[in-house]
């Protein structure tokens, strides 16, 4: 199978995924500082293999039957070593900048860094598993990574903005979160057995309390913003009304003087919503298909740039024709889930009451 079309069904996903959290963001981060926390996730692939290594032979003593084996291996040898690096591109890269400045804020970053390592672990995956692999991990293990470090960022957010030992409390419950919810996911498949069904349960959990933790954050920064614009409200002078003078052609000609005509005062309008959008069933229909369309799309696109430099069968390259004919047969159901995927990021959103 090409090179190129298993390196897609590896990096698709998670870009999915990403492009998902920051469309939803309602204050976007800078797309640069994004791109590095990606990339510091990524990177951090390097001295997770060493220490998760290490961590897994020194836990050897401790195995001898199944669950033992694959306690071992789900946390000494991959929750651990994984989540605690995941912590430190936030507690030591993003923490400090001024962009983080609010704990939504931390949701974001927390699923940035977390995709940009499921997406180096799921090439050397695929790398070795082919095709099936892809499409499995893409439905499962690239969802976890990102939800737990959702649920990590959620702590971290609130973190960031708290004081002296609730400080330190949040952070290190958002860590261990994500350890446990990691760790009890890669048990269940460890185990090798009918046991590995359970891992589905924890990842419908993780999503869960991640969503949750999500709006959480979410009604806040609403509240926040109207407690920004009430005290706005108050701070600002008080609109009266302004005399204005009109004067009309026929009072100049006559030399006379305008007339006053009263302005009525301008009322701001409402800059905020009562609680964060909800979507509509047929919202997340179109978010579904069109991401799911999106993924087939990218591989098929990929096989097309294989076809186009490669020659057919036959030994010969693909006429200039057939190049145009394929590309536009290609480009017709890519826009169209392109255009689904987008709806769904924009709405439809249940009525807010009030």
């Amino acid at each position: 199978m090409s090179v190129l079309m298993l390196g897609g069904s590896a990096v698709v996903p998670s870009l999915l995924l990403l492009w998902y959290v920051y469309a939803r963001d309602k204050n976007p981060e800078p797309r640069g500082l994004l791109i590095r926390t990606f990339l510091w996730g990524a990177f951090i692939c390097v001295p997770v293999v060493p220490v998760a290594m290490a961590l897994e032979s020194m836990g050897q003593g401790f195995t001898g039957d199944m669950w033992s084996d694959a306690l071992v291996k789900a946390f000494l040898g991959a929750a651990i070593p994984e989540e605690f690096f995941k912590f430190l591109v936030l507690r030591w890269y993003v923490w400090r900048k001024s962009h983080f400045d609010e704990p939504l804020d931390g949701v974001v970053y927390g699923a940035t860094a977390s995709l940009g390592f499921a997406t180096l672990e799921n090439i050397l995956y695929v790398g070795s598993g082919g095709l099936e692999t892809a499409v499995l991990r893409a439905v499962t293990a690239v969802p976890c990574h990102a939800f737990a470090g959702v649920v990590m960022g959620a702590f971290l957010g609130r973190a960031r903005f708290a004081e002296g030992g609730q400080r330190s409390a949040l952070m290190w419950m958002g860590l261990g979160s994500a350890i446990l919810l990691h760790g009890a996911y890669d048990a269940f498949l460890f185990t090798g057995s009918g046991f590995a069904v359970l891992a589905l349960v924890v990842l419908f959990i993780e999503v869960r309390w991640g969503r949750k933790l999500y709006k959480q954050l979410q009604s806040e920064q609403v509240l926040a913003g109207q407690a920004v614009f009430a005290g706005a409200l108050l701070t600002a002078p008080v609109p009266t009304e302004q005399p204005v003078l009109v004067t009309s052609l026929g009072a100049l000609m006559a030399g006379g003087e305008g007339t006053e005509a009263v302005r009525e005062p301008e009322l701001p309008r409402r800059a905020v919503r009562h609680g964060p959008p909800v979507r509509t069933f047929g919202s997340w229909l179109k978010l579904g298909f069109g991401g799911i369309g999106l993924s087939f799309c990218g591989l098929w696109w990929l096989g097309v740039a294989a076809v186009l430099f490669m020659p057919d069968s036959s030994g010969e390259p693909l006429t200039t024709g057939a190049k145009v004919g394929l590309i536009i047969f290609s480009a017709i159901p890519t826009l169209i889930s392109l255009a689904l995927f987008r709806s769904g990021l924009r709405g439809p959103f249940e009525p807010v009451s009030g």
